[in-house]
């Protein structure tokens, strides 16, 4: 089963994935908002097809998203958002400074480290019926609190983390800021509540991830 979205591109793209899943959402956010032509074949999940000898040829961990470009596989969801936006859109949503790109980029590369394990947690226990205990529920979310924390002042004088336009991180954490506020109703900061707003009406944004199924 195949989903087609048309828009302009160099080549023809394909991308295996499931759309539950937040490292396949940002690919697909990032491909549509960037207005970049692709096919997706689902995959994994129920759709399964990840352990098939065609697929492990593209990506020997058997995990999605994986990205064909010209006849070449990219796998690991922050290298491909860093590659669309680097080779698609290097006047928008990378910025020409290496000092400036690796400033914002360093969000991206903190939450995969930091904040994403506990969010992981916390998504399993609200939506995917993976029970915390009571006492580790609640240093999770407390932990994450905290981590938020550091994005919410980052943000403070900005649109998005890339700057007026969307970039790497702001792709990459894309359907983790939708995500907090989803599972936590205290989630009020204001600059997370004004960065997610500007993502949201993003039609791609809005289509990908905040009605994307769970």
């Amino acid at each position: 089963m195949t989903q087609t979205s048309s828009a302009r591109a160099i080549a023809p793209i394909r991308v295996w994935g499931r759309l539950s899943s937040a490292n396949v959402q940002k690919v697909l956010w990032c491909l549509d908002d960037l207005r970049i032509g692709y096919n997706i074949v689902l995959a994994g999940g129920t759709h399964g097809g990840l352990s098939v000898d065609e697929f492990r040829a593209l990506n020997p961990n058997q995990l999605v998203p994986v990205l064909l470009d010209r006849d070449i596989a990219l796998w690991e969801s922050n290298v491909i958002v860093r590659y669309l936006c680097k080779q698609y859109a290097p006047d928008t949503s990378y910025r020409a400074d290496p000092l400036q790109q690796a400033l914002e980029e360093r969000w991206t590369d903190w939450y995969g480290t930091e904040l994403g394990p506990h969010m992981t947690a916390l998504w399993g226990h609200f939506k995917r019926g993976k029970v915390l205990a009571q006492e580790t529920l609640a240093r999770q979310l407390v932990r994450a609190t905290q981590l938020w924390a550091m994005i919410e002042n980052a943000i403070a004088g900005t649109t998005f983390i890339g700057g007026d336009a969307p970039g790497v991180s702001d792709y990459s954490l894309g359907p983790a800021i939708h995500r907090w506020l989803s599972i936590n109703d205290n989630a009020v900061s204001p600059n997370l509540l004004r960065w997610h707003s500007a993502l949201a009406i993003r039609p791609a944004y809005q289509h990908h991830i905040v009605a994307a199924p769970l």
